[in-house]
């Protein structure tokens, strides 16, 4: 927009908000860039100690105070457009990860934006917002209330008039504004990625011969898994040659072997007796208070108070007949549910407005055969359910598609109009009485069914405290304790499997951890462990200390220690060595396979002489080309297409076996609309570079994540 608008850069969010009643639709990820790319642009301290980095971006170390600072804004502006908004440890970790990407973004992406001199100008800006093409994400916050219709002139009052009375207003649209700019940056920038992508003719003609070309051809091979040859030995060097040769292939990032226990500490059964103990106390207060409300606040219930009247089906359906059943004043409980034990008080009782009925079904669905033809299955099916041959609920479980396949056919209570099930059938179980079978047509197909209970319009109003069990200081410290025994009785003597054995652990294995990626099953956080692999002072053999991870202590031994680079042979033999034999294999074959091509006049007599068959390949094509006998071996393959009619290849040296390729013709094909194979090419080349373009960045970039040194 320009600045006869906004004299001062500051953003608009909140009013937006106010406005359309979306809360997150402005506040989003890319107004969160806003925020950091104002910090990034101040001049902050980005070099900083390798100990004091959580990574590096393009060789430039990112100090961890620089990138705190930014998190802790974009959580700042976060509460600051959302009062009252919860931020919890997975929602934080989630906005850290944004903060982070962001940042990448700021110093790969917007840098070729800067290079290539792509971005949005004033007059630009202005005519999408309040010119002659407003862009349709602006126009939607600016809706009138009455027509439901998008409203220009509110839009220009509203920054005319507006943001000029309300600083926040004013801060909050600028964010918005930075954040759509930003989004037309990386529009024109993917537009200019995909654009510089073109096919030729040529490209659509060879697209067309390997969708379409096939050739009818014959190969004559040596597999190697039936010609080995024991003698030959590979050596530590050679594996390393090849692990150079193919250095892309087989060079590791930085990792970490380790062996590991986790243990749970989870509530005891002395645990679940003191909870219960305190839920038959506080039912026993309970009887006697008289203010429920404040009581529950006094308690300190997980749900606070609610004096809303509960209707049938409010509650799981283990306690729901002991709740409606109750008298007011009457206390149900303690229970416990998943770990929560629950105290319920009926406070007072009262009439629904609309019927609610606990019912079961068998659906028969109508599709492909007549409604009257149906209602016959039901009827039938009712017949032998009545005579014991099969169950209702085996029935249902088998023939339901919905949420009660899982229930024998039980639907649980249903109110009147709540839409959960056809109105027709509902409405005959309203009159059916209970336990009596009805067959009913609705718009989902055909019902058998019946009422399982009488019909209700009671509603209860209930005042629950519910408290959920957590492992005692003494159930904590024999967890601890175990952790203990087995970190001080690992020695040279004992190993940690079979100290782990010992105490009846589980040890578990996870292998190539890495900085960037520390994936370690079980772990769902697994920060503070992976903080101890990668220190420096940590070295192969060594033991962590107890590491307190999310209700759970890990004791982790580390086995390994895998330096960037290519591995050493002996971890590349079992990869490599069967590769390097066949190669040298291969040789070997080869002066064999020519001995005999030179004394062969076509596929079969040189099959005849190698004492092997002859491979039949009628429809060879560049998609599918598995050989009889070899199986897929690129080398062998791609021979068939460079090999005239009539003739053969020299002697291949493939990946599975040594052979002679021997073309006997082209199959005919249909040449394709080579105009219609270009534009595809095209498009999906496009489109895979755009795709492709910030990826390709960030690798140059050469990202290295070490967040986890900071945030658990």
């Amino acid at each position: 927009m320009s600045d006869k608008y906004n004299k001062d850069e500051e953003s608009f969010i909140q009013k937006i908000q106010n406005k359309t009643g979306c809360l997150f639709l402005v506040i989003g990820v890319a107004m969160l860039a806003f925020v950091l790319t104002d910090l990034t642009s101040s001049g902050g301290s980005i070099f900083g100690s390798t100990a004091n980095s959580v990574g590096t971006i393009g060789g430039e170390q990112i100090a961890y105070d620089d990138f705190n600072n930014r998190f802790e804004a974009m959580k700042q502006q976060i509460a600051q457009n959302n009062p009252g908004f919860v931020m919890s440890e997975d929602i934080s970790k989630q906005y850290n990860d944004e903060a982070w990407n962001l940042l990448i973004q700021s110093k790969t992406i917007d840098l070729e934006y800067e290079k290539l001199g792509i971005d949005v100008s004033p007059a630009e800006l202005e005519d999408l917002t309040i010119g002659n093409n407003t862009d349709p994400q602006i126009m939607q916050s600016f809706t009138n209330p009455e027509t439901g219709q998008p409203d220009k002139q509110r839009l220009v009052r509203f920054l005319k008039e507006d943001i000029n009375q309300d600083p926040n207003a004013k801060a909050s649209w600028l964010a918005f504004q930075n954040q759509f700019v930003a989004g037309l940056k990386a529009k024109k920038y993917s537009t200019l990625i995909g654009g510089s992508y073109y096919a030729t003719d040529l490209d659509a003609k060879y697209k067309n011969l390997e969708n379409s070309k096939t050739i009818n051809a014959s190969v004559v091979a040596l597999p190697y898994a039936q010609n080995s040859d024991s003698s030959i030995t590979v050596s530590d060097s050679e594996i390393l040659s090849y692990a150079k040769e193919y250095k892309d292939k087989y060079e590791q990032k930085a990792s970490r072997d380790i062996e590991y226990v986790k243990i749970d500490v989870t509530p005891s059964r002395e645990d679940s007796a003191k909870m219960m103990e305190w839920g038959t106390e506080v039912a026993e207060k309970f009887r006697n208070e008289k203010d429920d409300s404040a009581f529950v606040s006094i308690m300190s219930s997980e749900t606070p108070y609610d004096p809303s009247y509960m209707v049938r089906g409010t509650f799981s359906a283990d306690i729901e007949n002991k709740i409606f059943g109750a008298n007011v004043g009457e206390v149900v409980g303690p229970l416990e549910k998943n770990g929560t034990y629950s105290v319920f008080k009926v406070t007072d009782s009262g009439t629904d407005t609309l019927r609610s009925v606990k019912g079961s079904h068998i659906q028969f669905g109508v599709a492909g055969i007549d409604t009257a033809k149906a209602e016959g299955e039901a009827r039938e099916l009712l017949a032998k359910i009545r005579s014991g041959a099969t169950t209702f609920e085996a029935e249902a479980a088998t023939k339901n598609f919905d949420a009660s396949r899982a229930t024998g056919g039980d639907m649980g209570w249903v109110r009147e109009g709540s839409g959960a099930y056809p109105t027709r059938l509902i409405n005959r179980l309203f009159n059916s009485g209970v336990d009596n079978y009805v067959v009913v047509r609705s718009s989902r197909g055909v019902h058998l069914a019946k009422a399982t209970s009488s019909v209700s319009r009671k509603t209860v109003q209930v005042a629950l405290i519910d408290q959920t069990i957590y492992p005692s200081t003494k159930t904590d410290g024999e967890s601890y304790k175990k952790a203990g025994q087995l970190l001080t009785r690992v020695n040279k003597e004992n190993s940690f499997e079979s100290v782990a054995e010992t105490l009846v652990l589980t040890k578990r294995v996870a292998g190539k951890v890495t900085e960037s990626n520390p994936a370690i099953p079980a772990l769902k956080n697994p920060s503070k462990l992976t903080r101890w692999l990668f220190d420096a002072e940590i070295s192969t053999g060594d033991i962590s200390p107890i590491l307190d991870m999310n209700g759970s202590y890990v004791v982790a031994h580390l086995v390994k220690i895998n330096e960037e680079g290519l591995p050493s042979a002996e971890d590349l033999r079992v990869a490599i060595e069967p590769l390097v034999k066949n190669r040298k294999l291969g040789e070997q074959l080869k002066s064999k396979v020519e001995t005999a091509l030179a004394n062969a006049s076509s596929a079969e007599a040189l099959a005849k002489e190698l004492g092997t068959v002859v491979s039949a390949l009628p429809a060879a094509s560049f998609g599918a080309s598995n050989i009889p006998y070899v199986g897929q071996d690129d080398a062998i393959s791609g021979a068939i297409f460079g090999v005239p009619v009539g003739g053969h290849s020299d002697v291949i040296v493939g990946k599975s076996a040594v052979a002679v390729v021997y073309v006997n013709n082209e199959n005919e094909y249909q040449k394709g609309d080579l105009t219609i194979i270009k534009d595809q090419i095209s498009r999906e080349g496009a489109q895979e570079a755009r795709g492709l373009a910030s990826e390709a960045l960030k690798q140059k970039a050469k990202v290295k994540d070490q967040r986890y040194r900071f945030y658990d």
